[in-house]
């Protein structure tokens, strides 16, 4: 406290009042007055600091150490009563600086106490719980401080100890990772009991992160993905990768972010792919071996859609292509041989002509074509002397119809082996052109008024009746008298009739 001797009030001698000194006196009273105000709450206030306002510091303290769990309500008191009385033997600037470093370590330890607050809502005590333990002991050290009412050792033994859990906080990043990444594994390995372990504490110390909560959330399917994992790889060692490949499937839908069951997946479907790409081929060269072209080529096609870029498909497609044309080749000139034994010359021709269309160079088809096409050719010819023996009336068509019956005579002499068909259209041929050639009688009666013609034959003129020889064939007669219309026709002379020709124009002209 202050020495208040030299604020001492001291006595004044008293005078009585002039008159002119009375109004001096009315000033100096009210002057003097408001000195006396001044000093009264002066005092008042000092009064305040040096007793009272120390009482509700230590009170506020206190209750902040009994709250924080720093001291008991026993030790509160004695602290109370005990400062109390040391209160009022420091001066407020003493009593000041001991509230500013009380404040600074109460600050410190209210973010200590926040820090502790979220690392044990991360499960620190459990991840770190030697350190967690050390960091406490350190608080501890500080609280002892404050007892003794230390402020400033308590403030640094805070410090160490907030410095301590802020590693332990800066370490939790690390320490999830390392959990989350030890929880896919065992994920990853089907270790489930391991798993299981791992889960609840990561998902304490993280659980705001979404790929922990997922990783968490896998752990429900393992035993359901080890199973369907079990039946995928019985399959596999029976061969039926179809069903591995399935029921490994259906166990990634249950997990997909599972990465050994998807490699495993992808072996699986390799595997099959490449059993179906074996099976496709072995099948395409058998059938190919049985000369069945078109199943072999969609083998070997579906082969080739599963691996694009494997050249065995390609050399079976060349094989095969080449076996085929080497089979159709056979197959037509076969077939032309067959048609020439036949004399079916036409097909032989057009078999022969095929050939060569695929291979050129077949001497055989070359010498083959030339026999055939002019077999057919005078085939055709004789075919259609017998098929319209009628034109035969025609001394033109008759005599090229005798010029191929000659020529065919000739090549069946020339052929050294028997030539059924060509001898039977030589028979026939010579009877058609041997009948055509023998006049037959043919009986023409009239009116004597009409003018008759045979066409491309002779003019007979008008006649009643008239017989005369004709080759058997068609012949048209025309009758013509004038002022009335002519009369044309068609009369088809055979040896098998009786021909008789009435003609005669009757109609009128009217004008």
């Amino acid at each position: 406290m202050t020495d208040n001797s030299s604020d001492r009030l001291r006595a004044a001698t008293f005078e009585p009042p002039s008159a002119n000194s009375r109004a001096a006196g009315t000033a100096s009273d009210s002057s003097q007055y408001r000195t006396w105000i001044a000093i009264s709450v002066g005092l008042v206030l000092l009064l305040l600091v040096i007793f009272v306002l120390p009482r509700f510091a230590v009170k506020t303290v206190i209750d902040d150490s009994v709250t924080t769990g720093l001291v008991t309500p026993g030790e509160q008191l004695a602290a109370e009563s005990g400062r109390t009385a040391e209160a009022t033997e420091r001066s407020p600037f003493a009593e000041a600086q001991m509230a500013k470093a009380r404040r600074a370590a109460q600050e410190v330890l209210q973010t200590l106490l926040e820090t502790q607050s979220r690392l044990e809502a991360r499960a620190a005590d459990q991840w770190a719980a030697e350190r967690f333990l050390e960091v406490s002991d350190m608080a501890a050290v500080g609280d002892d401080y404050y007892r003794q009412q230390d402020f400033s050792a308590a403030e640094q033994a805070y410090s160490r100890a907030l410095n301590a859990m802020a590693e332990l906080e800066t370490r939790l990043g690390s320490e999830i990772d390392n959990r989350l990444d030890a929880l896919l594994a065992a994920i990853d390995a089907g270790d489930e009991a391991d798993a299981r372990s791992i889960s609840p504490l990561l998902q304490t110390m993280a659980p705001d992160s979404d790929a922990v909560l997922d990783a968490v959330a896998r752990v429900a399917f393992m035993a359901e993905v080890a199973t369907l994992e079990a039946a995928a790889s019985a399959a596999a060692e029976a061969g039926d990768l179809q069903l591995a490949v399935s029921k490994i499937e259906e166990a990634l839908r249950q997990d997909p972010a599972h990465v050994r069951l998807a490699t495993l997946a992808k072996s699986y479907q390799a595997a099959l792919l490449s059993q179906r790409f074996e099976d496709a081929m072995t099948l395409g060269f058998s059938l190919l071996n049985e000369q069945r072209f078109t199943q072999a080529r969609l083998n070997f096609e579906t082969a080739q859609r599963l691996r694009p870029a494997d050249e065995a498909p390609l050399i079976a497609l060349a094989q095969l292509n080449e076996a085929q044309t080497l089979s159709t080749l056979n197959s037509l000139l076969a077939e032309a041989r067959r048609y020439s034994k036949e004399e079916s010359w036409s097909e032989a021709a057009e078999a022969y002509l095929a050939v060569l269309e695929i291979d050129p160079s077949i001497v055989d088809a070359e010498e083959g074509l030339a026999r055939a096409r002019p077999l057919a050719d005078l085939f055709s010819e004789l075919d259609i002397i017998l098929e319209k023996q009628a034109r035969l009336v025609d001394p033109v068509v008759l005599k090229e119809a005798q010029s191929s019956l000659a020529e065919a005579e000739s090549a069946l002499s020339a052929t050294p082996k028997k030539a059924p068909r060509l001898q039977q259209r030589v028979i026939e041929v010579r009877a058609a052109i041997a009948k055509a050639s023998t006049p037959l009688p043919v009986t023409i009666t009239s009116d004597g008024q009409t003018e008759i013609t045979i066409k491309r034959v002779a003019r007979l003129g008008s006649l009643t009746s008239r017989t005369v020889s004709l080759r058997p064939g068609q012949y048209q007669v025309l009758g013509s008298r004038d002022g009335y219309r002519d009369v044309l026709i068609t009369a088809n002379i055979t040896s098998a009739q009786d021909n008789q020709i009435d003609i005669r124009c009757e109609e009128a002209i009217v004008r």
